[in-house]
């Protein structure tokens, strides 16, 4: 019975690309319900608040608040019509418009780094955090971009040796997400750099930029990598998690400084051959 009800089951590809579309719009800091109402205006044209509320299915009044957001980001234009009628820009401007809003935003924390820490360092002029007092701890780390982000902070802690366990295909996105550049920069300051990894070609992703062969110590091992990780200093230590679908998104990292389990990576590292 159940295989004749799969028989009917109809697939909406129209739908399926509308939802990753929406998904993608969310990223660049729009709500669920903002990236809706956009997509249909880019795909619908001249529409008024009845046409897509009645569409959506949002409510007219919540309609008009998420459309007036749409307009401040400058991704949607009112005509004089009465009643009033909506339309978006094409999809390539709008992503140009949203990002270059963000990359704006980004930039003006970014240039207020140091008013933030003095803001904090002001707050804590009165507290004094005993050394004794940091504790041992742990992280969640979600998403691809953040992980890297975290690795190359960790990174830029690191004083006398980096160790690192890694898969081809991790080792194929640490050299595109520039990880591999910090490493090799690393061994210029005279951090040692450890490196293994079943990547058969390993030396074309830690080279440098004239082809020489950086100093690091690399080791191509024929075992199974039980696990990805990223340890400094053996103090700091993220753990590289993925599911089998390997979405980006769904990658996670775990990150600690727990030294007993610092302990049992360096041996899975030294034991690895």
């Amino acid at each position: 019975m159940a295989a004749k009800m799969d028989e009917f089951k109809v697939t909406n590809p129209g739908l399926d690309i509308e939802n990753s579309l929406t998904a993608e719009l969310q990223k660049l800091d729009l709500t669920l319900n903002e990236a809706r109402i956009l997509l249909f205006l880019m795909t619908h044209g001249n529409s008024t608040a009845s046409d897509v509320s009645r569409h959506t299915g949002i409510q007219r009044t919540e309609t008009y608040n998420y459309i007036s957001t749409l307009l401040a980001k400058g991704v949607v234009f009112s005509t004089f019509d009465r009643p009033q009628k909506y339309y978006a820009l094409p999809i390539n401007e709008v992503i140009d418009c949203l990002v270059q809003t963000k990359q704006n935003a980004l930039q003006s924390i970014a240039e207020k780094k140091k008013d933030y820490q003095e803001m904090v360092e002001a707050i804590l002029s009165n507290t004094v955090i005993p050394e004794s007092d940091k504790k041992e701890s742990y992280q969640i780390v979600m998403g691809e971009n953040s992980i890297n982000a975290k690795i190359k902070r960790m990174l830029a802690e690191a004083k006398e040796e980096v160790t690192v366990l890694v898969t081809d295909r991790n080792l194929v996105n640490m050299y595109h997400a520039e990880i591999t550049d910090q490493l090799i920069q690393l061994t210029s300051k005279g951090v040692r750099v450890k490196l293994r990894t079943p990547c058969k070609n390993a030396n074309d992703y830690i080279s440098t930029e004239d082809g020489e062969k950086a100093p690091i110590s690399l080791k191509t091992t024929a075992k199974v990598v039980p696990v990805n990780f990223v340890l400094v200093d053996n103090k700091d230590i993220i753990l590289l998690l993925e599911s089998n679908s390997f979405k980006k998104s769904e990658l996670c990292g775990f990150y600690t400084n727990n030294l007993s389990m610092i302990s049992v990576f360096t041996f899975i590292f030294d034991n690895l051959i």
